[in-house]
Protein backbone atom coordinates (compact mmCIF):
# COMPACT_ATOMS: atom_id res chain seq x y z
CA UNK A 1 0.00 0.00 0.00
CA UNK A 2 1.52 3.61 -0.86
CA UNK A 3 1.79 6.70 1.30
CA UNK A 4 -1.42 8.02 -0.29
CA UNK A 5 -3.48 4.98 0.62
CA UNK A 6 -2.16 4.86 3.86
CA UNK A 7 -3.33 8.07 4.86
CA UNK A 8 -6.65 7.45 3.17
CA UNK A 9 -6.90 4.71 5.58
CA UNK A 10 -6.00 6.53 8.15
CA UNK A 11 -8.05 9.31 7.25
CA UNK A 12 -11.76 7.71 6.65
CA UNK A 13 -13.91 8.94 9.21
CA UNK A 14 -17.17 5.96 9.91
CA UNK A 15 -19.75 8.82 9.62
CA UNK A 16 -18.87 9.64 5.76
CA UNK A 17 -21.83 9.29 3.71
CA UNK A 18 -21.39 9.70 -0.05
CA UNK A 19 -21.40 6.58 -1.68
CA UNK A 20 -19.89 6.66 -5.44
CA UNK A 21 -21.21 3.42 -6.73
CA UNK A 22 -20.40 3.01 -10.33
CA UNK A 23 -16.28 4.07 -11.59
CA UNK A 24 -13.80 3.07 -13.37
CA UNK A 25 -10.40 4.15 -11.43
CA UNK A 26 -8.60 1.39 -13.56
CA UNK A 27 -8.65 2.79 -16.63
CA UNK A 28 -5.30 4.29 -18.26
CA UNK A 29 -6.76 8.22 -17.32
CA UNK A 30 -5.75 7.67 -13.87
CA UNK A 31 -2.29 5.71 -13.93
CA UNK A 32 -0.36 8.62 -13.00
CA UNK A 33 -2.66 10.29 -10.41
CA UNK A 34 -4.66 6.97 -8.88
CA UNK A 35 -3.82 7.53 -5.22
CA UNK A 36 -4.38 11.31 -5.03
CA UNK A 37 -7.89 10.89 -7.25
CA UNK A 38 -8.71 8.81 -4.13
CA UNK A 39 -7.07 10.84 -1.73
CA UNK A 40 -9.03 13.65 -2.96
CA UNK A 41 -12.38 11.86 -2.79
CA UNK A 42 -12.13 11.32 0.90
CA UNK A 43 -11.57 14.73 1.09
CA UNK A 44 -14.51 15.67 -0.31
CA UNK A 45 -16.75 13.31 1.75
CA UNK A 46 -16.77 9.90 -0.04
CA UNK A 47 -16.73 6.83 2.21
CA UNK A 48 -16.88 4.19 -0.72
CA UNK A 49 -16.01 3.58 -4.51
CA UNK A 50 -17.35 0.92 -6.36
CA UNK A 51 -15.16 0.07 -8.77
CA UNK A 52 -16.32 -1.42 -11.70
CA UNK A 53 -14.75 -3.89 -14.40
CA UNK A 54 -15.33 -4.40 -18.30
CA UNK A 55 -13.70 -7.90 -19.31
CA UNK A 56 -12.10 -10.32 -17.30
CA UNK A 57 -8.73 -8.42 -16.74
CA UNK A 58 -10.52 -5.04 -15.69
CA UNK A 59 -12.60 -6.50 -12.90
CA UNK A 60 -9.08 -8.28 -11.77
CA UNK A 61 -7.29 -4.93 -11.44
CA UNK A 62 -11.10 -3.26 -9.57
CA UNK A 63 -10.24 -6.60 -6.95
CA UNK A 64 -6.74 -5.74 -6.79
CA UNK A 65 -7.34 -1.87 -6.16
CA UNK A 66 -10.09 -3.15 -3.59
CA UNK A 67 -7.24 -4.85 -1.73
CA UNK A 68 -4.83 -1.59 -1.94
CA UNK A 69 -7.66 0.98 -0.70
CA UNK A 70 -9.77 0.69 2.21
CA UNK A 71 -12.27 2.15 0.94
CA UNK A 72 -12.58 0.91 -2.93
CA UNK A 73 -15.16 -2.28 -3.40
CA UNK A 74 -15.34 -4.38 -7.18
CA UNK A 75 -18.02 -5.26 -9.41
CA UNK A 76 -16.81 -8.35 -11.93
CA UNK A 77 -18.31 -8.67 -15.35
CA UNK A 78 -18.28 -7.86 -18.56
CA UNK A 79 -19.54 -4.65 -20.50
CA UNK A 80 -21.65 -5.10 -23.27
CA UNK A 81 -19.62 -3.04 -25.68
CA UNK A 82 -16.52 -5.94 -25.37
CA UNK A 83 -18.49 -9.15 -25.25
CA UNK A 84 -18.10 -11.06 -28.52
CA UNK A 85 -18.87 -14.84 -30.10
CA UNK A 86 -15.28 -16.50 -28.36
CA UNK A 87 -15.31 -14.89 -24.92
CA UNK A 88 -17.41 -17.08 -23.26
CA UNK A 89 -14.74 -18.94 -21.67
CA UNK A 90 -14.07 -15.06 -19.64
CA UNK A 91 -17.38 -15.73 -18.18
CA UNK A 92 -16.14 -18.75 -16.24
CA UNK A 93 -13.57 -16.44 -14.82
CA UNK A 94 -15.63 -13.93 -13.90
CA UNK A 95 -17.88 -16.11 -12.35
CA UNK A 96 -14.86 -17.09 -10.24
CA UNK A 97 -13.66 -13.66 -9.01
CA UNK A 98 -17.33 -13.11 -8.07
CA UNK A 99 -16.78 -15.22 -5.13
CA UNK A 100 -14.19 -12.72 -4.11
CA UNK A 101 -14.86 -11.23 -0.89
CA UNK A 102 -14.09 -7.81 -2.24
CA UNK A 103 -16.33 -8.30 -4.83
CA UNK A 104 -20.30 -6.66 -4.35
CA UNK A 105 -21.45 -6.72 -7.71
CA UNK A 106 -21.63 -8.07 -10.87
CA UNK A 107 -21.22 -6.18 -13.45
CA UNK A 108 -20.83 -3.71 -15.83
CA UNK A 109 -23.17 -6.00 -17.87
CA UNK A 110 -25.99 -5.55 -20.04
CA UNK A 111 -27.10 -4.60 -23.49
CA UNK A 112 -25.67 -1.49 -25.84
CA UNK A 113 -27.64 -1.19 -28.93
CA UNK A 114 -25.88 2.28 -30.07
CA UNK A 115 -22.37 0.93 -31.70
CA UNK A 116 -23.05 -0.26 -34.97
CA UNK A 117 -19.58 -2.84 -34.22
CA UNK A 118 -20.92 -3.74 -30.68
CA UNK A 119 -21.77 -7.71 -31.04
CA UNK A 120 -25.16 -8.75 -31.90
CA UNK A 121 -28.11 -8.25 -29.93
CA UNK A 122 -28.41 -11.94 -29.24
CA UNK A 123 -24.61 -12.52 -28.27
CA UNK A 124 -25.22 -9.24 -25.53
CA UNK A 125 -28.09 -11.07 -24.15
CA UNK A 126 -26.34 -14.57 -23.90
CA UNK A 127 -23.92 -12.88 -21.96
CA UNK A 128 -26.24 -10.72 -19.77
CA UNK A 129 -28.57 -13.55 -19.21
CA UNK A 130 -25.54 -15.52 -17.79
CA UNK A 131 -23.98 -12.24 -15.65
CA UNK A 132 -27.90 -12.45 -14.10
CA UNK A 133 -26.93 -16.40 -13.07
CA UNK A 134 -24.13 -15.42 -11.32
CA UNK A 135 -26.14 -12.74 -9.42
CA UNK A 136 -28.44 -15.41 -8.65
CA UNK A 137 -25.84 -17.99 -7.39
CA UNK A 138 -23.61 -15.35 -5.34
CA UNK A 139 -26.43 -13.44 -4.12
CA UNK A 140 -24.91 -10.17 -5.33
CA UNK A 141 -26.69 -7.27 -6.98
CA UNK A 142 -26.44 -6.51 -10.59
CA UNK A 143 -24.85 -3.68 -12.59
CA UNK A 144 -26.51 -2.73 -15.94
CA UNK A 145 -25.79 -0.71 -19.11
CA UNK A 146 -28.71 -0.28 -21.20
CA UNK A 147 -27.60 2.33 -24.04
CA UNK A 148 -30.77 2.64 -26.35
CA UNK A 149 -31.84 -0.89 -25.19
CA UNK A 150 -33.30 -0.27 -21.62
CA UNK A 151 -36.84 -1.94 -22.28
CA UNK A 152 -34.92 -4.70 -23.23
CA UNK A 153 -32.60 -5.21 -20.84
CA UNK A 154 -36.00 -4.99 -18.15
CA UNK A 155 -38.29 -7.49 -20.20
CA UNK A 156 -35.27 -9.90 -20.20
CA UNK A 157 -34.77 -9.01 -16.17
CA UNK A 158 -38.76 -9.61 -15.77
CA UNK A 159 -38.00 -13.27 -18.09
CA UNK A 160 -35.46 -14.10 -16.13
CA UNK A 161 -37.47 -13.76 -13.24
CA UNK A 162 -35.20 -11.49 -10.97
CA UNK A 163 -35.69 -11.04 -7.38
CA UNK A 164 -33.26 -9.45 -5.13
CA UNK A 165 -30.46 -8.59 -4.71
CA UNK A 166 -31.63 -6.19 -7.59
CA UNK A 167 -29.00 -4.12 -8.52
CA UNK A 168 -28.29 -0.71 -10.26
CA UNK A 169 -29.53 0.79 -13.52
CA UNK A 170 -26.32 2.85 -14.30
CA UNK A 171 -26.18 6.05 -15.62
CA UNK A 172 -30.10 5.59 -16.03
CA UNK A 173 -31.33 6.64 -19.16
CA UNK A 174 -35.09 5.96 -19.34
CA UNK A 175 -38.38 7.73 -18.72
CA UNK A 176 -40.61 7.66 -15.66
CA UNK A 177 -42.42 4.62 -16.76
CA UNK A 178 -39.43 2.74 -16.74
CA UNK A 179 -37.59 3.89 -13.73
CA UNK A 180 -40.98 2.96 -11.98
CA UNK A 181 -40.67 -0.75 -13.29
CA UNK A 182 -37.48 -1.32 -12.60
CA UNK A 183 -37.74 -0.03 -9.24
CA UNK A 184 -40.32 -2.26 -8.51
CA UNK A 185 -38.81 -5.16 -9.72
CA UNK A 186 -36.14 -4.00 -6.77
CA UNK A 187 -33.70 -1.83 -8.81
CA UNK A 188 -31.84 1.41 -7.92
CA UNK A 189 -31.59 4.29 -10.05
CA UNK A 190 -27.68 5.16 -10.88
CA UNK A 191 -27.59 9.02 -11.39
CA UNK A 192 -24.56 11.03 -11.79
CA UNK A 193 -22.97 14.10 -14.04
CA UNK A 194 -25.29 13.94 -16.68
CA UNK A 195 -28.18 14.69 -14.19
CA UNK A 196 -26.77 18.27 -13.68
CA UNK A 197 -26.55 19.08 -17.38
CA UNK A 198 -29.14 21.96 -18.59
CA UNK A 199 -31.25 19.58 -20.70
CA UNK A 200 -31.20 16.57 -18.48
CA UNK A 201 -34.90 14.91 -17.77
CA UNK A 202 -33.26 12.90 -14.63
CA UNK A 203 -34.55 16.09 -12.10
CA UNK A 204 -38.21 15.60 -13.37
CA UNK A 205 -38.19 12.11 -13.15
CA UNK A 206 -36.48 11.76 -9.50
CA UNK A 207 -39.05 13.93 -7.99
CA UNK A 208 -41.54 11.17 -8.85
CA UNK A 209 -39.52 8.64 -7.07
CA UNK A 210 -38.76 7.73 -3.70
CA UNK A 211 -34.92 9.35 -2.90
CA UNK A 212 -34.03 5.47 -1.56
CA UNK A 213 -34.56 4.76 -5.35
CA UNK A 214 -31.65 6.34 -6.23
CA UNK A 215 -27.97 5.94 -6.09
CA UNK A 216 -25.11 8.35 -6.82
CA UNK A 217 -22.45 7.33 -9.06
CA UNK A 218 -19.44 9.64 -11.31
CA UNK A 219 -18.82 6.75 -13.77
CA UNK A 220 -15.32 8.13 -13.57
CA UNK A 221 -13.71 9.13 -15.77
CA UNK A 222 -16.55 9.44 -17.93
CA UNK A 223 -19.60 12.30 -17.74
CA UNK A 224 -18.11 14.44 -15.14
CA UNK A 225 -21.11 16.91 -13.84
CA UNK A 226 -21.09 21.09 -14.52
CA UNK A 227 -18.50 22.79 -14.55
CA UNK A 228 -16.05 20.31 -15.14
CA UNK A 229 -18.52 18.62 -18.43
CA UNK A 230 -16.30 17.22 -21.44
CA UNK A 231 -13.35 17.38 -19.03
CA UNK A 232 -11.73 14.02 -16.60
CA UNK A 233 -14.31 12.97 -14.21
CA UNK A 234 -13.57 11.62 -10.91
CA UNK A 235 -15.05 10.59 -7.47
CA UNK A 236 -14.75 13.73 -5.93
CA UNK A 237 -16.82 15.63 -8.15
CA UNK A 238 -19.79 13.41 -6.70
CA UNK A 239 -20.10 16.27 -3.93
CA UNK A 240 -21.03 18.59 -7.12
CA UNK A 241 -23.17 15.89 -8.23
CA UNK A 242 -25.46 15.65 -4.93
CA UNK A 243 -25.27 19.70 -4.39
CA UNK A 244 -26.66 20.86 -7.78
CA UNK A 245 -29.09 17.19 -7.77
CA UNK A 246 -30.90 18.59 -4.55
CA UNK A 247 -30.98 22.29 -5.95
CA UNK A 248 -32.96 20.74 -8.81
CA UNK A 249 -35.06 18.83 -6.87
CA UNK A 250 -35.66 21.43 -3.95
CA UNK A 251 -34.32 19.40 -1.19
CA UNK A 252 -31.14 19.71 1.46
CA UNK A 253 -28.20 18.31 0.01
CA UNK A 254 -27.73 16.26 3.39
CA UNK A 255 -30.87 14.93 2.40
CA UNK A 256 -30.30 13.86 -0.68
CA UNK A 257 -26.95 12.05 0.29
CA UNK A 258 -28.25 10.44 3.50
CA UNK A 259 -31.11 8.94 1.53
CA UNK A 260 -28.59 7.90 -1.10
CA UNK A 261 -25.81 6.68 1.32
CA UNK A 262 -28.88 4.11 2.85
CA UNK A 263 -29.71 2.77 -0.83
CA UNK A 264 -25.97 1.96 -1.35
CA UNK A 265 -25.38 0.68 1.97
CA UNK A 266 -27.92 -1.39 1.50
CA UNK A 267 -27.45 -2.54 -1.90
CA UNK A 268 -23.81 -3.39 -2.41
CA UNK A 269 -24.12 -4.70 1.59
CA UNK A 270 -21.50 -2.41 2.38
Amino acid sequence: MGRAARSIEASLPPDRALIDSHAHLGRSDFDSDRDEVLARAVSAGVSFVVEAGTDAESSRRAIELSRRHPHVRAAVGMHPCDVREGRESEMDEIESLAGEPEVVAIGETGLDFHWKENAAPEVQERFLRRHIAISRKTGKPLVLHHREAAERVADILEEEGVLPPGGSFHCFAGDLALARRVVAMGFKIGVGGSSTFKKSPLPAILRQLDLTDVVLETDSPYLAPMPHRGKRNEPAYLALVRDQLAGALGVAPGALEEATDAASRSLFRL
